[in-house]
């Protein structure tokens, strides 16, 4: 009987730790980024409106961009940014190209930044084509 009773409490603890076991600490889930975008949009091929998006990484140097409203959503790999962002805010960094704006940068903080890859993103840089930083923020990245 003993034994019995043994098995059942343990089998109850078992039961209310194991769903905390998972849990991962307040602030320290996967980082998730909200922004309001007040212009239409591109990632790749991909056109957006102006609106409120969520993005999330869901793999090595990838990310899923969702509008926080609505069924339009895109995964998009990203590469390395060579220097260090001067400023230290949450931000999406845009390009204009071929009237578009192409998301182009994505910055979690002045350390933790990947850039979109396309075509003439160094030429655009370089000579100060259309550029628009779209403050965000974002949850986890500490």
């Amino acid at each position: 009987m003993k034994s019995a009773t043994f098995v059942w409490g343990v089998a109850l603890a078992l039961l209310l730790v194991a769903p905390s076991l998972g849990a991962q600490p307040h602030g320290q889930g996967l980082p998730k980024i909200t922004v309001d975008v007040p212009f239409d949009f591109m990632v790749g091929q991909v056109m957006f409106p102006a609106g409120n998006y969520v993005v999330k990484p869901v793999g090595s140097r990838t990310f899923h961009l969702q509008a926080t409203h609505g069924r339009a959503s895109v995964k998009f790999a990203t590469g390395p940014i060579s220097a260090p962002s001067p400023a230290g805010a949450t931000r999406l960094i845009f390009l204009q190209e071929n009237r578009h704006y192409q998301l182009r940068e994505l910055w979690m903080n002045s350390a933790i930044g990947t850039m979109i890859p396309g075509p003439q993103v160094e030429q655009l840089r370089t000579v100060g084509e259309s550029r628009v930083e779209v403050p965000a923020t974002c949850t986890g990245c500490d």
